[in-house]
């Protein structure tokens, strides 16, 4: 049986040749393999759960329907599949081919693979054999997971580094050491990363995705969300409508969003409140619009909420943060982002934005109009997990954007020619739009728990954050249209 070696020298199997052939096409909602070596083969179809029991089984599944399942002991098991997939207990193995899709192992050693195209790569606990293919491919690894070997590091991919520390490439150097053919990266705790078949000289600072420096960041705004303070006059910190709303509230209609924004201080639709503040926590509520306020609100379908700084707070560059607990429900879109303060439309920037059916994405992006005409950079990131409180934000400065998950860089790019101005910060939970219809149209209602927001001032002497209150800005596109 063939193996490889993982990082601390123990021989992992890879699956045998298959000795049986089974297909889900014409099974029930089980399907079972032999003692022997098998291959099960799922259906796009067919919504089945299969069984190889005993030997090397090798599982093909063709969407979200296809399930595999194994007991302890039952040899050497390997998934293969286009989607994005984290390995379920008692599986060894994992081969992922689509592209821009992410691949997750579980508590065993495991050999993760990828494919031609881009995969995130993540062994999870356990020491794993990481391979990706072709492609620029993100390898991902977290404190406490193990000591794993990525066989295939080359040019075009990225390390991705969470609770190690390192915040600066050098700190990454001064932790490498030649190793024969490869570089092994000492992480601490007995932890390490080998690099086969690599020199050090070979590996680049671009490389790394590192740890947030906070040493040269000073807090400017922060709430902790013990109460809520909604603006009501020339008071209070969040606006619960966009500048340009209606009385009775607004919309991103151009987005085709499919919630209606509550104003607060709108009095026909007082009995919707979609905020609610508890033991530190805001959340954000999206549900199904009563059919006597839907007078009130244009007739949309859905209600929600929506929070900004405009009339509070805005800044040009530093670090803006929010720690929140996304919903995973089919077609929300829950947002934290910001816009110029003067009402222009582009620039944007996007610092988290996510679909509720697919908690392992986290999307941002910038957007600019620096060429004439709007143009998008950003990133569709994939992440082991968004489960339960996670922070997302970003470094803004006048030569880079940065983006990062709980304090992990995952994306980074040149900060747009017109960028240079202050902007204030928006979070909400949109319906529609990107994420789709709900599909069982918020039955249940979503909620988005936003633990605090953020913003932080540069230190550095040469790249100071300009920190202003909004009065009176100049309204310059009509961008909402």
């Amino acid at each position: 049986m063939a193996t490889v070696l993982n990082a601390k020298g123990v021989p992992l199997y890879y699956s045998g040749s298959s000795v049986n052939h089974f297909s889900a096409t014409n099974s029930g909602p089980h399907l079972y393999g032999s003692v022997k070596n098998d291959s099960l083969w799922g259906d796009s179809s067919v919504n089945v759960t299969m069984h190889g029991g005993l030997g090397d089984d090798i599982y093909h599944l063709y969407s979200a329907i296809n399930r595999a399942a194994e007991e302890p002991g039952g040899g050497i098991d390997t998934v293969e599949t286009w989607m994005s997939y984290t390995l379920p207990e008692n599986i060894e193995n994992l081969t992922v081919t689509g592209n821009g899709r992410y691949a997750i192992g579980n508590g065993l050693d495991n050999i993760i693979s990828g494919a031609s195209g881009k995969q995130t790569i993540d062994g999870g606990l356990g020491d794993d054999v990481l391979k990706g293919g072709g492609g620029a491919d993100v390898f991902l690894f977290e404190k406490g997971n193990g000591s794993d070997l990525i066989l295939d590091f080359s040019a075009d991919d990225n390390v991705r580094l969470t609770g190690y520390g390192f915040s600066s490439f050098a700190e990454v150097q001064s932790n490498m050491v030649q190793s024969g053919n490869n570089v092994r990266l000492n992480l601490g705790s007995d932890e390490f990363l080998i690099f086969a078949n690599t020199t050090v000289d070979q590996l680049k600072a671009d490389q790394f995705e590192l740890s947030l420096d906070r040493s040269h960041l000073s807090l400017s705004f922060s709430d902790d969300f013990d109460t809520l303070n909604l603006r009501t006059g020339t008071s209070g910190t969040w606006d619960t409508n966009f500048w340009w709303g209606a009385e009775n509230g607004s919309t991103l209609s151009s987005n085709g969003e499919k919630q209606w924004y509550i104003d607060h201080e709108y009095a026909p639709t007082s009995s919707v409140d979609p905020f609610d503040v508890e033991n530190g926590v805001l959340t954000i509520t999206a549900a199904r619009a009563a059919d006597d306020i839907q007078p009130y609100i244009n007739g949309y379908d859905y209600t929600s909420g929506l929070l900004n700084t405009y009339s509070s707070f805005a800044q040009t560059y530093g670090y803006f943060e929010i720690r929140a607990d996304m919903p995973e429900k089919h077609g929300v879109w829950p947002a934290f982002w910001l816009l110029p303060a003067d009402g222009s439309w582009p620039p944007e920037l996007d610092v988290v934005e996510m679909r509720g059916q697919d908690p392992n994405t986290i999307n941002v992006a910038a957007h600019s109009n620096e060429t004439g005409s709007r143009t998008t950079v950003g990133s569709a990131v994939g992440v082991p997990s968004t489960e339960g409180f996670h922070t997302y934000g970003l470094l803004w400065t006048e030569d880079e954007l940065v983006w990062y998950f709980d304090d992990t860089e995952i994306f980074r790019a040149d900060t747009p020619a017109d960028m240079h101005k202050p902007m204030y910060m928006l979070v909400n939970l949109a319906v529609g739009g990107a994420a789709g219809t709900p599909a069982d149209g918020l039955a249940t209602p979503a909620e988005m728990q936003v633990d605090y927001i953020r913003a932080y001032e540069l230190n550095n002497a040469d790249i100071q954050a300009d920190v202003s209150p909004v009065s009176e800005p100049v309204h310059t596109h009509d961008w909402w249209l």
